[in-house]
């Protein structure tokens, strides 16, 4: 099992960010969250499986296509109490 924390700064405002973060996480079987920060980036806290876990880092570089993402800062933390599912917030 590994966490990770994800910051993402850029344009992902309108471009449906998060919905499409969730739908990777949960097409890797990832458990966790998505959500807006107040400075207007996005912070992803997914957990699951290594291979899955930098997965989603790997997606996270890039994000969907209409995304223009400027930085991608991240830190693995130990696993948490256990999620049942990947939600945006």
């Amino acid at each position: 099992m590994k966490r990770v924390r994800i910051l993402v700064e850029g344009r992902t405002q309108a471009v449906n960010f998060r919905y499409h973060t969730q739908q990777q996480a949960q097409k890797l079987g990832l458990t966790g969250f998505v959500r807006n920060l107040s400075d207007g980036r996005v912070e992803i806290d997914a957990q699951g499986d290594d291979a899955s876990v930098e997965e989603m880092l790997t997606w996270c570089q890039e994000g969907p296509h209409s995304a223009q993402l400027k930085s991608i800062l991240f830190r693995y933390d130990e696993p948490g109490e256990h999620v049942s599912d990947f939600v945006v917030r």
